[in-house]
């Protein structure tokens, strides 16, 4: 067998020949394998002469097993022999083959690109962290929001006239043949002021009764999930079923054991911190999506295209969850999947340079919370890549984080 190889960037081109011996001696010996497995009538499994094995099975059919067997032996000792990781083999393309000819192909394998970023510390010398704040107004806020969770909605007592700013129970159909439901304990509580679909296009509520059905004229907003509906009009007809108001819970004790603190002001401080690590984790986040950036511009190396495909291919799994994803969400996120996968490979750069390995705790704890059936050598592979992109994030982070400490001493 000769091996020629070829390698631009990321792309290696490779030739494999095998000469008639090699090919013929292949045949052979995929003749004997198959005679020692075959039942031919007449004969028992395996005793069957070769000639009438070969007969039984065809000749045509031996032969492209065999060819195949050497191609993919050979393509394998190839990947060996270069040290090559592959992305993807692909371009398969015979140049000659055949029973009682040589065996000539070429093919193309994708590798992982070689990432190099020494500057990668300078590239984010120009980032600032800000730390989270949190105020007592903030708290008082959040305290709110959860108050009106918990609110139970009561009748408006003595009023049975519409008013603005009221909250009303609707019934709600752009049918008009079919019927409202009347009852008091269902439908849709709006607030009046704030609209149905737009913005106070339920002016027509105001001043009418309990009772009284209602047609309001408007239309979908421009941002309306259902494109086809966007900026279209339509008519709705709303039935008023009541006038609410919402009850809230006093902010005492009760209220605070609710959510295992013993007093008021245990509570807002446990509230405190609840708010602090959210805007925390959400500033974190976007100062991720500023370094990964600033990573992903320094890599100037081609990537291959099914890296890109594949990175389309995870996030589509995510986000539609098996449903089918719109016709055009690779063209309009191919260049983001792109730059991901450069910052990828960017980190895992970092965190070889600065030696950032995971523990086999970290990898076990993983994998574990992926629940995988089997655990493959793949899989920890993959673990231990994602822990060490995390970790060169993080790290980098904490540079920018660090800097501003260092300012302010």
């Amino acid at each position: 067998m000769e091996k020629e190889i070829t390698q631009s960037g990321s792309k290696v081109q490779g030739k494999i020949s095998y000469d008639q011996v090699e090919v013929t001696k292949a045949i052979e010996e995929e003749l004997k394998f198959r005679a020692s497995s075959v039942t031919v009538p007449g004969f028992r499994k395996g005793k069957a002469p070769l000639r009438l094995v070969e007969n039984f099975i065809g000749r045509e059919y031996i032969v492209e097993r065999a060819i195949d067997r050497l191609v993919n032996e050979g393509i394998k000792k190839f990947i060996e022999e270069h040290n090559i990781t592959p992305v993807e083999i692909r371009d398969l393309d015979f140049v000659e083959k055949g029973d009682g000819k040589p065996l000539i192909f070429t093919f193309v394998i994708d590798t992982y690109p070689k990432v190099e970023l020494e500057n990668y510390r300078d590239l984010i010398s120009d980032l600032t962290w800000e730390e989270p704040v949190v105020t007592e107004e903030d708290v008082d806020r959040f305290i709110e929001s959860i108050r009106n969770r918990f609110g139970v909605w009561k009748d408006v007592e003595n009023r049975s006239i519409v008013e603005k700013g009221d909250y009303v129970l609707v019934d709600i159909k752009d049918d008009p043949s079919k019927p409202f439901d009347e009852s008091k304990e269902t439908g849709s509580i709006i607030k009046i002021g704030e609209g149905i679909l737009s913005l106070q296009d339920d002016e027509a509520l105001v001043g009418k009764e309990i009772g009284d059905s209602v047609e309001v004229k408007t239309k979908f907003p421009e941002d309306y999930r259902d494109e086809s509906l966007r900026n279209k009009d339509i008519t709705l007809y709303v039935l008023i079923k009541g006038i609410k108001t919402l009850e809230l819970p006093p902010i005492d004790e009760e209220f605070a054991k609710r959510f295992n603190y013993q007093s008021v002001e245990a509570m807002r401080d446990g509230f405190k911190g609840v708010i602090y690590r959210e805007r925390l984790a959400q500033k974190e986040e976007e100062m991720f999506h500023q370094i990964k950036d600033r990573l992903a511009d320094e890599v100037k190396v081609d990537i291959p295209d099914i890296m890109v495909r594949n990175r389309l291919e995870s996030w589509k799994r995510v986000i539609y969850n098996n449903r089918e994803a719109p016709k055009d969400f690779e063209d309009k996120n191919y260049q983001y999947a792109l730059n991901d996968v450069k910052a990828t490979l960017a980190l895992r750069y970092i965190a070889d340079k600065e030696s950032l390995e995971p523990t086999e705790e970290e990898v076990d704890r993983l994998i574990s919370s992926w629940k995988v059936k089997d655990v493959t050598e793949e899989t920890r592979n993959n673990a231990i890549n994602v822990i060490k992109e995390d970790k060169a994030l993080r790290f980098l982070l904490d540079l920018v984080k660090n800097k501003k400490g260092e300012e302010e001493e």
